[in-house]
């Protein structure tokens, strides 16, 4: 029988049990699924920025947005809550937040985060072993914590493909402002930079994006 726990015990037993460690094992679901599609895989994050670099050229044709200077990949966090892994994709000109012409697309990472989000779908049955002492609330909190383990992956993913993405014929069609960097983060907060930039554009980026 198991013995009666409070809920700082439930909620360590229930993290030791079903979460902790859990994503080293993922680390190899994702690495096959990868291998299986590589080719899949990297087309369709190179495909998602080079249309959003097309419709930038298509804006700056029409006078409406000027020399591209970032082009930002942010996970949605309530996509997340939802199970999916949306990044978005937004290219700013030299004005940033204050670029009002929106230039933006979205990117699915689905073969970093479904093992996440298998592992996940099945912790609301397992709460019930815990006697309401583990909550939904709990496996949201704890969902969006370990999710940022795989947004990690998903950066170094897009770091790799960066030499792709400048190759592409939507980026070599853009204006380009001399400064051109590119940025991944979470939306409109922290971000780090995967490609250009002058030194110090990083901490312009968190003083700025904080809202």
């Amino acid at each position: 029988m198991r013995p009666v726990m409070d809920r700082d015990a439930a909620l360590g037993d229930f993290l030791e049990k079903h979460v902790l460690e859990r994503w080293q094992e993922d680390l190899l679901a994702i690495n096959d699924a990868y291998m299986e599609k590589q080719a899949q895989i990297e087309a369709s994050f190179t495909g998602a920025v080079d249309r959003v670099c097309r419709k930038a050229a298509e804006l700056q044709a029409q006078g409406r947005k000027g020399e591209i200077q970032y082009i930002y990949l942010s996970l949605l966090r309530t996509s997340v809550r939802e199970h999916r892994a949306e990044y978005r994709i937004d290219l700013y000109d030299s004005r940033w937040f204050l670029d009002s012409e929106e230039c933006a697309g979205s990117w699915q990472a689905d073969f970093i985060f479904t093992p996440l989000f298998q592992r996940f779908a099945g912790l609301p049955t397992v709460k019930r072993e815990y006697a309401r002492k583990v909550t939904d609330m709990d496996i949201e909190r704890i969902l969006q914590l370990e999710a940022v383990r795989y947004h990690f992956l998903a950066i170094e993913f897009m770091r790799s493909l960066v030499p792709s993405l400048l190759e592409g014929e939507g980026y070599r069609q853009m204006g380009k402002h001399p400064e051109i960097c590119i940025l991944a983060g979470e939306y409109r907060d922290q971000s780090e930079i995967l490609y250009g930039g002058p030194e110090g554009v990083q901490e312009k980026d968190e003083a700025e994006v904080r809202f």
